[in-house]
């Protein structure tokens, strides 16, 4: 009822937030978090609980997770575009009454974790109540499908030259195999098929280059799949396939709310290194999009090469805890900045 009255992402629907709370375990669900004005309810979140040690034990903190678990087990889903769902008339202030909310409950909780938020606490909302506010960015990547609009739904308006070439090139090798075209799942029945299907090519991918993928635990796949239950009657999954000919060259994973599509899972036959299957599923599902009344095709956070040619925006994603005013706190800050000086972060881009 209250998505009704409010702007959710796919994160923050009953979609995504009813899966949840549908697969966690009892001992592990998180609380409700619930926002009244004269006994109306104009805001709703959960708040996951978890005690936690680290630093070889040395700092423990009772932690609050919002709309998470607190528990890595199940947090693996890695949300995004994370908030409070809350009337629009109220979205204004309700992050500063969650603060104050926090910031009282000093005898029950050391640190609220919102992760995946594109919303930056204030300074003055945090600091002016004492509290302390760590933060951590990462690019988040989106295309704004209307400045497609000239060409169709055609990428190569708001590329640059050398990322034209680049596609046009991969689409070429590609057409060696036959015509390219993309599949969307019609019935829930596909989608399964896809999504399996999807799960091997990510997990060869990935292995390949030795490297973890999202499939490493039991929670990921079983999350997925009731999600994919739950909402693909209604539009909220899309399970995408793009063949070359009769040959499969990488499945999508995505979600949808309103007007905006969210690139959250994929696998492709990236064995060949030569050839850029990524590339192209994206461009045909780009243009899948925008020809089913897109408006945004969000890549969401992480930063990679495909992403930085496609995209027409690019805005952090934050990872932000907001601690109390605890003394072990300040010296865990004071290690980590000495380590930053004795030891600087590497400045990589991810391939």
């Amino acid at each position: 009822m209250l998505e009704a009255a409010g702007r959710p992402s796919f994160f923050t629907s009953w979609q995504w937030i009813g899966t949840l709370l549908d697969m966690v375990p009892p001992a592990s669900r998180p609380k409700l978090l619930r926002g009244r004005v004269h006994g109306e309810t104009v805001a709703l979140a959960l708040l996951g609980a978890n005690a936690s040690r680290r630093r070889h034990g040395l700092v423990r903190s009772r932690g609050l997770h919002l709309n998470e678990t607190g528990d890595r087990c199940f947090d693996t889903l890695t949300i995004e575009h994370n908030g409070i769902l809350a009337a629009a008339s109220f979205e204004a202030i309700i992050w500063d009454e969650l603060i104050a909310w926090f910031a009282d409950a000093c005898h029950e909780a050391d640190e609220l974790y919102v992760g995946g938020s594109q919303l930056r606490l204030q300074e003055k909302m945090v600091e002016g109540r004492g509290l302390r506010r760590i933060e951590t960015a990462v690019p988040s990547y989106s295309i704004d499908l209307r400045l497609l609009e000239g060409s169709g739904g055609e990428l190569y308006p708001v590329l640059s030259a050398n990322a034209r070439q680049q596609l046009r090139r991969a689409l070429r090798r590609f057409e060696e195999s036959g015509p390219l075209h993309l599949r969307e799942a019609e019935t829930q029945a596909e989608a399964f098929e896809f999504f399996t299907s999807m799960k091997a090519l990510h997990r060869a991918s990935w292995e390949r280059r030795g490297k973890p993928h999202s499939f490493t635990g039991t929670f990921f796949e079983r999350f997925h799949r009731r999600l994919i239950e739950r909402s693909f009657a209604e539009g909220g999954t899309q399970l995408l396939r793009a063949c070359a000919g009769d040959r499969i060259i990488g499945f999508l994973y995505n979600f949808r709310l309103g007007n905006r599509i969210y690139a959250y899972q994929s696998g492709f036959d990236d064995a060949d290194r030569r050839e850029r299957p990524g590339i192209v599923t994206h461009a045909l599902a780009v243009r899948h999009a925008f020809r089913t009344g897109a408006r945004v095709y969000d890549f969401m956070a992480g930063r990679n090469r495909l992403k930085e040619s496609f995209a027409t925006r690019c805005e952090p994603m934050l990872w932000q805890v907001v601690q109390q005013p605890r003394f072990v706190f300040r010296v865990e800050d004071l290690a980590r900045r000495v380590k930053r000086v004795l030891r600087p972060e590497r400045n990589d881009t991810a391939e």
